[in-house]
């Protein structure tokens, strides 16, 4: 970049140009005389701009004048329709599940040998598959509760959405109840845990037989039955043997309180305890696996299908009659596995030979079913 000489920092001045003159020549006769003509210098310069004029104006012209291309339409793209995806995953009921129940967030399934099933009211979906073997269900309002062989243990916190799963005995642990803090457990060769406060401890002590089923009205309330016909029922001494008059192995056992309760078992077993264990004919000679209560009626399920509801007398729906309770054709014959109550309606689940079922029942009538049996 040229610099400029110091000085004042003002403008040079232009030289003055006097008048038209030739130079080196003789001035005019007649004197200075305006002229219209412009000198060279300025000529050039008006001549330049007007160039630059010129092609500026045709620039733009030639802008305006070009003709605006006609648009080109843009393509719709083709989007594939998507297959719909099944609303279920058919996974669910190709594995042996083995029992069920609800929280207030979601019903829950576990499997023998499969995965943790959730149905949130519209689709089933296996949320767990580590292959845990898991035979019986409990719930509370926010917990799941669930067990199997050699002391097998699964809690589920439906609110926090966690999962634990632990060991807590070398038996077969074959019952659970939920508690409204903890949990109480049965297994084999007369074990009793309790879950209280975060840790599992012993609950009974002299029990032999193999216990198959509990439930539990409070601390010092609850209900247990077994093989060989046992019942025991807990009472603020201890736990005390009933004797039931039965011979067969007891699997499931329910109640509203200690002076109330009712049990089911093999080869059409089902027993009704108001102060003495009495006998009821039930007309079936399959084994009975699991009972609940909904209302003024007992629902029992067990092998081949086998579905019997049981009405209740009186009006506070406590004393079942003794008489033989209706068959209900569910219309399968696999074995059903685990029954249970849930607001209006009652569910189903069985299954047989690496498929499973689910039904569930409203108002006397069979209104969803899902699965392969």
């Amino acid at each position: 970049m040229a610099t400029r000489p110091p000085g004042d920092g003002a403008t040079p001045k232009q030289p003055e140009f006097i008048g038209p003159q030739a130079p080196d020549g003789p001035r005019s006769p007649e004197g200075p005389r305006a002229s219209s003509a412009l000198p060279l210098s300025y000529a050039g310069i008006i001549a330049v701009l007007l160039v630059v004029a010129a092609i500026g104006g045709g620039l733009a012209v030639g802008t305006i004048a070009r003709p605006t291309p006609t648009p080109r339409p843009t393509p719709t793209p083709r989007i594939p329709t998507p297959t719909p995806q099944p609303t279920t995953d058919p996974a669910v009921f190709r594995q042996t599940l083995s029992g069920g129940c609800a929280t207030e967030q979601g019903l829950w399934l576990v499997s023998d040998g499969g995965g943790l099933v959730r149905y949130n009211g519209k689709d089933w979906t296996q949320v767990d598959s580590t292959l845990r073997t898991l035979t019986q269900t409990s719930c509370d309002a926010g917990t799941l509760y669930a067990v199997g062989p050699v002391g097998a243990v699964l809690i589920l916190d439906d609110r926090a959405r966690q999962i634990q799963s632990f060991d807590v005995t070398l038996e077969d642990l074959r019952g659970v109840a939920a508690m409204t803090q903890g949990a109480m457990v049965v297994g084999t060769h007369g074990t009793v845990l309790l879950l209280s406060g975060g840790t599992w401890q012993p609950y009974a002590s002299g029990l032999e037989e193999d216990l198959n089923a509990i439930v539990v009205f409070e601390l010092q309330s609850a209900w247990v039955v077994g093989s060989q016909g046992i019942s025991y029922r807990l009472e603020a001494a201890g736990w005390r043997a009933i004797p039931t008059g039965a011979s067969v192995a007891l699997r499931a056992v329910g109640g509203t309180g200690p002076q109330q309760a009712w049990a089911v078992g093999d080869a059409g077993t089902f027993l009704t305890f108001d102060g003495t264990w009495k006998p009821v004919e039930t007309g079936v000679t399959t084994n009975l696996r699991a009972i609940a209560r909904l209302g003024g009626a007992l629902w029992i399920v067990g092998d081949a299908g086998t579905v019997l509801v049981l009405d209740a007398a009186g009006g506070d729906h406590t004393q079942p009659r003794t008489v033989p309770p209706t068959k209900f054709d569910l219309g399968t014959m696999c074995d059903l596995r685990s029954v249970f109550a849930n607001g209006p309606d009652i569910w189903i689940i069985g299954g047989r030979g690496g498929v499973s079922g689910v039904w569930r029942i409203r108002d006397g009538k069979v209104a969803e079913r899902w699965g392969e049996c």
